[in-house]
């Protein structure tokens, strides 16, 4: 069993990487997915280098950690990091290639000057640091809906209050959706415009914009624009990987919000919807913990809503 940085795969290692099962696994949230993964590098920076890790043999890619290096942190660019294995792995393969894997982590702080490793739960990984003198756990609560149910069952699971909002916009507003099949830069050039509008500064680069544009074209995402009265007044990107897709961005015109119109409801319900269509299996709102910022718990608050389910991660920070 090799283990080995991504990036120093060979071509013909990668494109058996690409057709195995655990491509399948890594690859079925947006996360890793190339794209995304260049959308990461511009938004937090060149500092934060790929210093990905996987394991294989002959018969299979068995183990795959998505991991950064930056400011001394081994992460995914700040947030934990995922750990994937494939089941169909023999244990004594699969214990090796996690001894291989720990023994590159310990090269990345002799070498490096790596001092933190954030990860998210892995039993093997767990086993490893949990004795470390400098170890935190956190849980993370995270809404998910599951794409296969019905649009009856979906619609039931969303909060009472805003069944009418989302039929007041679905009557009130001109929807306009882009996808693979029909986006332009243009698009996300007056989703960026707009959204500069409402924050009232830029956010992050255009670069950043023209690279989920990108994606959106590549069929790793998609927009959903609302109209009244002809003006744009609410934008919703969602990101996707193979089968899941993820709450990206949404803006709504805070000028209407405050006069109560539930301008960006349908939007989001629609987007939900339309990730069902395109066949993806679960449509996640990310983290919704409780946070000390009234805006942040105001967002929360809102993405709860249309899901009445509540799941937990596990997430784990470690002084290495």
């Amino acid at each position: 069993m090799k283990v080995k940085f991504m990036k120093d795969l060979a071509p013909e290692e990668l494109e058996r990487y690409r057709q195995s099962e655990l491509y399948k696994l890594s690859h079925a949230g947006y996360r890793q997915c190339g794209i995304h993964l260049d959308y990461y590098r511009e938004y937090f920076g060149p500092e934060w280098e790929d210093v990905s890790l996987v394991a294989y043999d002959d018969k299979r890619f068995a183990l795959e950690l998505c991991l950064f290096l930056g400011h001394g942190e081994l992460s995914f660019f700040g947030a934990p990091a995922e750990v994937f294995s494939d089941p169909a792995t023999p244990v004594k393969d699969l214990n090796y290639a996690f001894q291989e894997l720990f023994i590159r982590l310990e090269r990345l702080k002799e070498e490096r000057g790596a001092h933190t490793f954030r990860f998210f739960e892995h039993p093997a990984v767990l086993m490893k640091y949990y004795e470390y003198p400098e170890f935190r756990a956190q849980t993370i609560y995270e809404n998910a809906i599951d794409l296969t149910r019905s649009e009856d069952d979906i619609f039931m699971c969303v909060r009472k209050s805003y069944k009418s909002l989302i039929n007041w916009g679905r009557k009130n507003l001109e929807i306009k959706v882009y996808d693979a099949s029909n986006m332009e830069d243009a698009v996300m050039e007056d989703f960026e415009n707009f959204h500069i509008a409402v924050a009232r500064r830029r956010t992050r680069s255009h670069e950043s914009w023209m690279l989920q544009s990108r994606a959106v074209k590549e069929g790793m995402g998609f927009v959903v624009l609302g109209y009244l009265n002809g003006e744009l007044v609410t934008a919703t990107l969602i990101l996707n990987g193979l089968t899941e897709c993820y709450y990206g961005v949404c803006v709504n015109n805070r000028d209407l919000m405050a006069q109560k119109l539930p301008i960006g409801h349908y939007g989001l319900y629609l987007s939900i919807l339309l990730a069902k269509e395109k066949g993806l299996k679960l449509f996640h709102f990310g983290d919704v913990s409780h946070s000390e910022d009234p805006k942040v718990n105001a967002i929360v608050k809102y993405k709860r809503g249309f899901c009445n389910e509540l799941y937990t991660r596990e997430a784990y920070e470690v002084k290495l």
